[in-house]
């Protein structure tokens, strides 16, 4: 059987958020897309918030209402990192705000709008992470929105969540401008009971009087001077089951989810809802490993022949297969050289170097193996090794883009929806710049 024949405007190759938004960004203007993937991209691992920048000049005590809004925490950043994708972009990390904007547009059903300040969200160990964007689940557990104490209710036959550890540490943030915490726990009303997975109790949740019985114990256990109830992230797995605002209506009291840890109940929300987003915007989404020479040329995916002029690699890192080490570290698409920062010098070239070489034996400082991928222009272009476009038409997002270690500096799903629109717009305009 002969391959099927597709021709786009964009090919996006990368199935997470950096890939999604910049398909989604590049079919509003109008282009036509297609966005090729081995398989959904790490976005599922989700906690449901999605960080832009931690403020690097912040103070340990400094309240929590003197937090920067977004932009500024990123543009502080990229003032101490010159190697960081906020840095390389220069004058356009100015758009951030307007592609958090569009996130949250394009996943309305999930996410609520941003703020102009960052939201403080609680984690099932009792610290406050500061978020952008975040699920609708989640927003009213804002340390800064909540009017009265904050209730920690764990349920009962669930053990992701020890109610008296995670109250015991939000209490500390009291001295920085947050609510009293208190724990308590609750049957949630599920017959009887036993020892709930996650996505067990999210399911059993949905059906009519789930949450309204969950609500109401809730509700039988709150203190005096409750403002809001925080729970474990199960409250349903889909959005259009309103099982947030049905516990909350029969608590009396606005109810939040806790940030997830893994297996994450928010992050197949998350998946779901961006694969729904593609579908509507009318995204042509083709699963298997793509092989291809680069942009104006055939790439095969799966049975499909796929030939578009531009082309935006959002293939993650190590955990999505964007950059691989085989003998040394490489980009396995395009065979595009791997570079990153070494002591924060940019565009130090690591693909040569042992992996072991390119760890600190200090956790928390700079590792130059966690922060390798495609060093790129101001216009999102990768550079081959000379410095240069690599290729007519090419652009990167996301993970794996070098300069940022995504899994500890707090900008991973910022950079990958700011990089991801971003490189959507650029690609769906024929000349490819600005």
């Amino acid at each position: 059987m002969s391959p099927r024949a597709v021709a786009a405007d964009v090919l996006v190759v990368g199935g997470g958020m950096a890939g999604a938004i910049a398909a989604l960004a590049a079919r509003e203007a109008g282009a036509r897309v297609v966005l090729a993937r081995r398989a959904p991209g790490a976005t599922a691992l989700s906690s449901g918030a999605i960080g832009v920048a931690p403020d690097p000049l912040a103070l340990p005590g400094e309240p929590l209402r003197a937090a920067r809004e977004p932009l500024e925490a990123a543009r502080r950043l990229a003032r101490l990192r010159p190697d960081h994708p906020y840095a390389v972009l220069g004058e356009r990390l100015g758009a951030l705000p307007e592609a958090l904007a569009f996130a949250a547009r394009v996943l309305a059903p999930l996410l609520a709008p941003p703020l102009e300040r960052p939201r403080f969200l609680a984690t099932p160990f009792g610290t406050a992470v500061p978020a952008a964007l975040c699920q609708r689940s989640q927003a009213a557990g804002d340390l800064l929105a909540v009017d009265g104490a904050l209730v920690v209710a764990g349920l009962r036959g669930h053990l992701g969540l020890d109610a008296a550890l995670a109250a015991a540490g939000l209490e500390r943030y009291r001295a920085r401008g947050g609510p009293r915490a208190f724990a308590v726990e609750v049957d949630p009303g599920l017959g009887e009971v036993g020892l709930f997975r996650p996505h067990e109790l999210a399911r059993a949740l949905e059906p009519p009087g789930a949450a309204e019985a969950l609500g109401r114990a809730i509700r039988a256990a709150l203190p005096a001077g409750a403002g809001a109830a925080l729970v474990p992230p199960v409250l349903g797995l889909r959005p259009e089951a309103r099982v947030p605002e049905r516990v909350a209506a029969a608590a009396g009291i606005p109810v939040a989810e806790l940030l997830a840890d893994v297996p994450s109940v928010p992050g197949v929300r998350l998946q779901a809802a961006l694969e729904a987003a593609l579908a509507a915007a009318g995204v042509e989404v083709v699963q298997g490993a793509l092989q291809g020479a680069g942009p104006g040329k055939p790439a095969m995916v799966g049975a499909d022949e796929i030939t578009a002029p531009r082309w935006v690699l959002a293939t993650g890192r190590f955990v999505g297969g964007g950059v691989v080490r085989r003998g040394t570290l490489r980009e396995p698409v395009l065979g595009l050289p791997v570079q990153a920062a070494e002591g924060r010098e940019a565009g130090v070239d690591l693909a040569a170097r042992p992996a072991a070489s390119l760890t600190g034996a200090a956790r928390s400082g700079p590792q130059p193996l966690l922060s390798a991928g495609l060093r790129v222009d101001a216009l999102l272009r990768p550079l081959d090794g000379r410095g240069r476009p690599a290729a007519d038409g090419l652009f990167a997002a996301g993970a794996v883009l070098g300069g940022h270690e995504q899994a500890s500096d707090g900008t991973g799903l910022g950079v990958a929806i700011l990089t991801g629109y971003l490189a959507g717009r650029a690609a769906a305009r024929p000349g490819g710049g600005e």
